[in-house]
């Protein structure tokens, strides 16, 4: 029987792919620093006790992160009110995703484990990625702490494995599907209180991949002689390319609500900045930024100035994309090619909402 270890397996990504390896029968050990069925507590940024469970492991997938807009990120979400933003500082984005990287690699490298999967993302592409980028595409620093964090733990990971770690990373789309936090129940759930718009009119494009798709692109890489995948960068995309509008237009119609409105990127930006302002007081905190945010949403045409234009954790650049992602390396090497195309993805998705009481009533639940 293979041993298997996933850290952040009371996420999106790392839970699905728990559970696809309990399924074939690996024996798995689940990490994460939040309670859960079958999770191990661990926090992976330090050393501890946990990385007694890296040794004999034949597969270490580190899926570990934050600030990426998970169902542990997600704030209530109310009609005319504004959404609370993710608590999540740029500092615990470093020191989980870069911090929380090296840590692990270290452990695993000390440990003997034999194959080590790291999900990374496309994120760390930056705004300015060509058409059907593939994985020589460079990677460098954009700005925004999200994507630099995600680059620099995947560059943490690429040099370890340049240094003879059996590291793989899996750079991963735009993923979507039941308990995805970021591309489903945020939108999902800011659809249904008026708040979520389109950018320029919905016309960036995505490179949406079904998480049934992520996690047999990974089985795939696990069972992969490892002479050919380590020290690789693999993109996992799905089928085709899709635009903001029809993405976001299909939640719409699970939900049964208008599609969402659109506003200009240069009016989105404004708002965006007032968010960022620096709050000198908890008096200023209180007053100053609202009645800006309120400024701003009043500039914005069709937009009712009493409701914030809200995107969730999505930002503008991910929503005004010019550029897709390639993932003709990975069906090259392993013959893995993506199955679940837009409309079946929506399917499930929509069925595993309306499970979950997100669809068709008037106050949506929020359990994962």
């Amino acid at each position: 029987m293979a041993r298997s270890v996933v850290t952040g397996a009371a996420g999106f990504l790392g839970g699905a792919v728990a559970h696809e390896l309990r399924r074939r029968g690996d024996e798995v050990v689940a990490l994460d620093v939040r309670r859960g069925p079958g999770i191990t507590l661990a926090d992976v940024t330090t050393s501890g006790d946990w990385e007694k469970a890296l040794d004999g492991a034949d597969l270490l997938v580190h899926a570990a992160a934050v600030g990426m807009g998970g169902v542990g990120e997600l704030t209530p979400v109310r009609a005319g009110r504004p959404t609370a933003p993710s608590s999540v500082t740029t500092a615990q984005m470093r020191r989980v995703l870069l911090g929380g990287t090296a840590t692990v690699l270290d452990a695993a490298q000390r440990a003997g484990v034999r194959r080590v999967i790291h999900l990374s993302c496309v994120s760390a592409l930056g705004e300015d990625a060509p058409m059907l980028a593939d994985e020589s595409a460079p990677v460098g620093l954009t700005g925004e702490p999200r994507a630099d964090a995600i680059a620099a733990a995947e560059q943490t990971a690429c040099a370890a494995a340049a240094h003879g770690a059996p590291v793989t990373v899996l750079r991963v789309a735009d993923a979507y599907g039941p308990r995805a936090g970021r591309w489903t129940l945020w939108p999902v759930l800011l659809l249904r209180a008026g708040r979520f718009v389109l950018v320029d009119g919905g016309r960036g494009l995505l490179s949406p991949v079904h998480v049934d798709d992520v996690v047999s692109a990974l089985t795939a890489a696990a069972a992969a002689p490892l002479d050919v995948v380590a020290g690789r960068v693999l993109h996992v995309t799905g089928p085709a390319a899709a635009t903001a509008a029809d993405f976001f237009g299909r939640y719409a119609a699970l939900a049964e609500v208008r599609p969402p409105r659109s506003v200009p990127a240069r009016l989105c930006e404004v708002v965006d900045a007032v968010d960022r302002l620096p709050n000198r007081s908890s008096e200023t905190k209180a007053r100053r930024p609202g009645l800006l945010r309120g400024i701003g949403s009043a500039l914005l045409a069709n937009v009712d100035p009493r409701i914030r234009v809200d995107l969730g954790p999505l930002t503008i650049q991910d929503l005004t994309r010019t550029g897709t992602v390639s993932g003709r390396r990975i069906a090259e090497l392993l013959g893995w090619e993506p199955r679940v195309d837009l409309d079946e993805g929506m399917d499930r998705t929509g069925a595993w909402l309306r499970d979950r009481g997100l669809l068709g009533v008037t106050e949506p639940a929020r359990r994962g």
